[in-house]
Formats: structure tokens, C-alpha cells, sequence
């Protein structure tokens, strides 16, 4: 793959993956307008030759572009599917590219909120669990003044 004078080998490499999936498109079985990728993207990145670390960089990027969006969530035997809204383009990309990424204070954000629910979900267990020792307190104390009673 040969780079553009003057642009990011990220660009270029995003400009591959977008191509590839606009190749591989069908119009939208509803619409007829839209086109649709529907494929493996992990897939199309080995194709591309593309190192997997740039999976998630590429795909994000293009998303917050606005180039694709994505319909339906893949794994496993089950394929993706992608609007393809529009082309990348290098204005779009450094434009993105300046933009505080959302996705990375986003996924912190979400993820000091779930450390939170779970240092509150450790105090209620502990309260649990306190009280369900003193309830095995209860039951053996009863359970010995019957026992006792019988011997």
C-alpha cells in the first residue's frame, strides 16, 4: 500500500478498510439507497494486512467521522453489518483527529462507575454476611438447647 504525499499511514490505512467495505457493500434491502457492508471486519483487517492493534483505532475513527455506523454487532459465526454513510477524507480525519476523543474519557468514566458499584456492592455483601453469621449463631444456639435437652 503506498502512501499519499503529506498524509497519516493511519489515514491511508482507514482509507483501505472503508474501500474494502464499499467494494464488498450491497444497497440496504429496505432503502435500496444505503449501502451495506456485512462481513467479518476482523476478517477484512487480515485481508488488508492490516496489524490488529489498528482494529479499534481504525473502526473508531471512522465511526466518529461518520462513515459508517454500525447496524448489527458480529461475533462468532455472526457478521457485522455497516451503514457506509460517506467517504473518509483527510480534512474529516484531522478534524477527528483534533477532537477530544469521547470514546477513551467515555470508557473511563464508565469504568471508575463501575468501581464505585462495586465497592458498594462489597459493603452491602459484608453487611450480608455479617448477618448471616449472626443468624448461624441463632440457629446453633438453638439447635445445641435441643440437642441438649435430648441427651
Amino acid at each position: 500500500m503506498t502512501q499519499a504525499a503529506g498524509t497519516p499511514a493511519a489515514y491511508d490505512h482507514l482509507v483501505a478498510v472503508y474501500n474494502a467495505m464499499a467494494k464488498q457493500a450491497t444497497p440496504d434491502e429496505e432503502t435500496g439507497e444505503l449501502r451495506v457492508y456485512e462481513g467479518h471486519l476482523t476478517g477484512l483487517f487480515r485481508r488488508l494486512k492490516l496489524s490488529t492493534p489498528y482494529y479499534t483505532t481504525i473502526k473508531n475513527r471512522l465511526v466518529a467521522m461518520g462513515c459508517i455506523e454500525q447496524l448489527k454487532r458480529g461475533g462468532g459465526a455472526a457478521m457485522s453489518r455497516w451503514i457506509l454513510w460517506k467517504e473518509p477524507t483527510i480534512e474529516g480525519y484531522l478534524a477527528a483527529s483534533t477532537r477530544k476523543s469521547r470514546t477513551s474519557s467515555d470508557r473511563v468514566s464508565s469504568l471508575e462507575q463501575r468501581i464505585r458499584d462495586l465497592q458498594r456492592q462489597q459493603v452491602v455483601q459484608g453487611a450480608d454476611i455479617d448477618e448471616l453469621r449472626r443468624m448461624i449463631g441463632v440457629v446453633q444456639g438453638v439447635v445445641e438447647e435441643k440437642v441438649g435437652h435430648n441427651l
